[in-house]
């Protein structure tokens, strides 16, 4: 079961070697689907979405991808060529946004974020993004 104390833990994992960020990445994969799973609220505001978003941390070569569809979610790791969205980040930079040390947007305009896909899919996966995290620091339990 994780918490938000829990969440915190995940977040230092992710600090720590690229092995240990790889598994504390995969932690908060898991606990963001099983969030939305569970959670009547967050499945009702992306009831309308049908997307595949491709999330690549460069310097590690790690891929995985979403897909929201209908108000439920899957997640696999890999390439998917079918993405609708692309987010290439490096770690420091996605750990700084996890933390909330840095918008994703703020890393975006910096360019230190890296997106190929049109400004709707864009925006759903930031609302995605930012629905998971209030979630998870309300404390939700899981």
């Amino acid at each position: 079961m994780l918490d938000s104390k829990g969440f915190r833990s995940v977040i230092h994992d992710l600090e720590s070697n690229n092995e240990e960020f790889i598994t504390g990445l995969n932690r908060f994969i898991m606990l963001g689907i099983s969030i939305i799973k569970n959670t009547e609220d967050i499945r009702e505001e992306i009831i309308d979405y049908d997307d595949i978003y491709q999330i690549l941390i460069t310097d590690l070569n790690f891929n995985f991808w979403i897909r929201v569809s209908k108000g439920t979610i899957m997640y696999k790791k890999g390439i998917n060529r079918a993405a609708s969205f692309r987010v290439k980040y490096k770690k420091d930079i996605f750990i700084k946004i996890l933390k909330r040390e840095m918008s994703g947007t703020d890393a975006f305009m910096k360019g230190n974020i890296k997106v190929d896909g049109n400004l709707t899919q864009g925006l759903r996966f930031i609302k995605l993004f930012r629905l998971l995290l209030k979630f998870i620091n309300n404390g939700v339990k899981i």
